[in-house]
């Protein structure tokens, strides 16, 4: 589709705009996979006779939800009543050991569907046989950014050196699937590999992402090797700056918090994760009260157990009330912005991405809300069509989804693959690697 007019008759869209605007009844014009107009669809039609038609007519349109910490996984079941530190040393740990490559990229690929199938254009994926999951992005079509888990361990297959010649592989910024920096976490990466990592990023002026204050563990560990809390200790070694993106960032200190701040660093926040896994819940609000960017993530599906952004933002709204008991802490409207524009600066991508504008990519969610569970549907009426998409919609809602321009899924069915397909392979696999586990002693 790419290269060509396409015009997307729209019954409301939700743009997501610094004006927050909503229009009625407008036609997106997309040229070469960019927003070239956006015209009233009387006009539209009119101005461009021969254009290809996406109709959307009778639906709602988004930006294309932007996911900023995932990892991609081939299996899912397992270890669904541990904390972090017990999850990661039973299930993560070993789930990475005993995946193979090959595996990897088939397990890549049907998380980077299954997102694009629920709406999400953009996500931000750390990947163990990074290059493999490259591959598997480029194949899916969907706006990927990989960084690699890069470990301070000799046999840690995802090095710098790697990190490096990816990153350099993909400068072009019109490739869909490009690299960042990054490294796992203060657990698996020394000093030293941290100021190399952060070099780099400063070098190229690229993100980076690394795990933080993610539970209390993690605080009370660092301050035992450390001698202070996760946050601060990055800040020591200089990786805190507008380039890092702190996955989850729970349990920060006061002084973190002006650390964060004050360097521009940015979160991505995990609320199911954060709840299965017990970690607490992220004082979200006073992040961005304070200026702090927050976007939202749903990590890997071992931890969630899917990659659905609608069902995460509906989370993301509930969670703080809990801790705050606030009702109006963060709004439907609010965690909407989180999970498409917010998140898109998180990525430093909102030149391009998040929001419905002239110039931006041609990256859109479409959802037909003509169901039960969303009454009354009311094209006329964009609060309570917001509260749907955040109370009520979920991945299933997602009819067509567009990246650059080209509609990857369209009428609820990928344009790329036969999902059955794709589906039979991965099952065999997924078996496979799930019996294997079995026999080391993985408890499900």
């Amino acid at each position: 589709m790419k290269n060509r007019i396409v015009l997307i008759p729209c019954g409301c869209i939700l743009t997501m705009n610094d004006k927050g605007d909503v229009l009625r009844n407008t036609t997106i014009v997309s040229e070469e996979g960019k927003i070239k107009a956006l015209l009233p669809n009387s006009e539209a039609r009119t101005a461009y006779p021969d254009a290809e038609i996406v109709d959307a007519s009778n639906k709602v349109v988004i930006p294309g939800l932007v996911n900023v910490h995932m990892h991609s996984n081939l299996t899912r079941g397992f270890g669904d009543n541990m904390a972090l530190y017990a999850w990661h040393e039973a299930i993560a740990e070993t789930v990475g050991m005993e995946t193979s490559p090959e595996e990897m990229q088939m397990g890549a690929l049907i998380s980077y569907l299954e997102a694009v199938k629920s709406g999400t254009t953009t996500m931000l994926s750390m990947e163990k046989y990074s290059a493999y999951c490259y591959e598997a992005a480029k194949a899916s079509g969907a706006r990927v950014r990989i960084v690699p888990y890069v470990l301070d361990f000799d046999d840690c297959v995802d090095k710098v050196e790697l990190n490096l010649e990816y990153v350099e592989k993909t400068l072009d910024p019109s490739l869909r699937t490009r690299f960042i920096f990054g490294f796992d976490s203060f657990r698996e990466a020394g000093p030293d590999l941290i100021r190399q990592v952060v070099e780099l990023s400063n070098k190229y002026d690229i993100m980076m992402q690394t795990h933080s204050c993610e539970s209390v563990d993690d605080v009370t560990l660092c301050l035992e090797l450390h001698g202070c809390e996760p946050t601060k200790y990055l800040h020591k070694l200089g990786a805190l700056n507008k380039n890092m993106i702190l996955a989850h960032g729970v349990h920060l200190t006061e002084e973190e918090k002006q650390l964060v701040t004050q360097t521009g660093a940015r979160i991505a926040h995990c609320p199911t994760s954060n709840m299965k896994l017990s970690d607490g819940a992220a004082p979200v609000k006073e992040y961005m009260d304070r200026g702090i960017l927050v976007g939202i993530g749903t990590d890997g599906a071992n931890s969630n157990n899917n990659y659905d952004m609608l069902e995460e933002i509906k989370f993301a709204a509930l969670l703080p009330r809990i801790s705050t008991k606030k009702a109006d802490d963060l709004t439907a409207e609010t965690v909407l912005r989180m999970a498409t524009i917010e998140g898109a600066k998180v990525l430093g991508m909102d030149d391009i991405i998040g929001s419905v504008e002239v110039g931006k990519c041609t990256d859109l969610c479409i959802l037909d809300m003509r169901n039960l569970h969303c009454l009354p549907y009311d094209l006329d009426e964009p609060g309570i069509l917001m509260s749907h998409i955040v109370y009520s919609c979920n991945g299933s809602d997602v009819d067509s989804v567009i990246v650059d321009g080209e509609v990857l899924v369209k009428n609820h069915t990928l344009t790329r693959f036969d999902e059955e397909s794709v589906f039979a392979a991965a099952n065999i696999l997924s078996k496979n690697l799930t019996q294997r586990l079995k026999k080391r002693g993985v408890n499900m």
